[in-house]
């Protein structure tokens, strides 16, 4: 895609969450500040009192920085929160995990111009998983945005996302209450009212390693996605019980036919693990 560069172009701001992520941070910091060559970016660094070299990391690039702090905070929804909020200036949002990084020095670019030509107000990207050297090791499934799927899966790789302010406002960001599924309970949210729009170009990469969230919280995060769907449908797809009961099980995932019979046995057994999750997760 063409670089886009003129006087007209809308500024994104971009939110940097951290605790203790020193040996990953700088990569994330400087995939940031390789992309402020082609793109009007502000970003802010909200560090969450951590006690490794991550101070140091910050300081280091301070001068490309708006605004930083470190202190204790209430995880990770309620500091990208508050770095949004430092961010008055700014047309588009977006937010990546300290232990994250852009594709390249115009991921950014490519999807802040591609959501001023569309006029989308929430634009996503492809994206890769990496490993802890920064080597790919497979591709997030990712598609066109459809409504109705996003019930059944999370087809978004939150650090490919890019949302307009405006909008993030409107519907005041993320709910704190969340743990895991903060981004996917807004793209739900979002979805109701807007069309979302997707460009078919590798914009942010998740890193994928032993002791990262998505793995050592797996149970967290089924929970909190079965009562967010329950809350904003009325309704769970199978998927999602199908992957909770997996889990639970410790099982490997089935070919079909076997994972038909299995979905269709836990249609029956929805409200069960319905109630479980709701023991389990904060939000009503």
């Amino acid at each position: 895609m063409e670089i886009q560069r003129n006087e007209k172009r809308k500024k994104v701001g971009i939110v940097l969450p951290s605790f203790n992520q020193g040996k990953y941070l700088e990569r994330a910091i400087k995939s940031i500040v390789e992309n402020m060559k082609h793109e009007n970016i502000s970003l802010v660094v909200m560090d969450g009192g951590s006690t490794d070299n991550s101070i140091e990391i910050i300081k280091r690039y301070e001068k490309y920085i708006y605004y930083w702090q470190s202190q204790n905070d209430g995880g990770q929804a309620a500091a990208i929160n508050e770095g949004v909020r430092h961010l008055e200036d700014c047309d588009y949002i977006m937010w990546l995990n300290s232990d994250d990084e852009f594709e390249d020095e115009i991921a950014v670019n490519k999807i802040a111009s591609f959501a001023q030509k569309s006029g989308y107000k929430v634009c996503y990207g492809k994206s890769y998983f990496i490993d802890e050297k920064s080597q790919k090791i497979g591709t997030y499934n990712t598609y066109p945005f459809d409504c109705r799927k996003i019930k059944k899966e999370c087809f978004l790789s939150q650090p490919s996302v890019l949302v307009d302010k405006r909008v993030w406002e409107e519907y005041d960001g993320l709910d704190e209450r969340l743990k895991m599924c903060l981004d996917y309970e807004l793209w739900i949210r979002l979805s109701k009212k807007y069309e979302f729009g997707y460009l078919e170009e590798y914009i942010g990469n998740t890193r994928m390693y032993e002791n990262t969230k998505t793995s050592t919280m797996q149970s967290v995060h089924l929970d909190e996605a079965i009562c967010i769907l329950n809350k904003q449908y009325g309704k769970v797809s199978v998927n999602w019980i199908y992957s909770k009961w997996l889990y639970k099980h410790n099982l490997e995932d089935f070919r079909k036919p076997i994972k038909w019979i299995i979905k269709f046995f836990l249609m029956h057994k929805k409200a069960k693990y319905i109630r479980e999750a709701q023991k389990n997760c904060n939000y009503e």
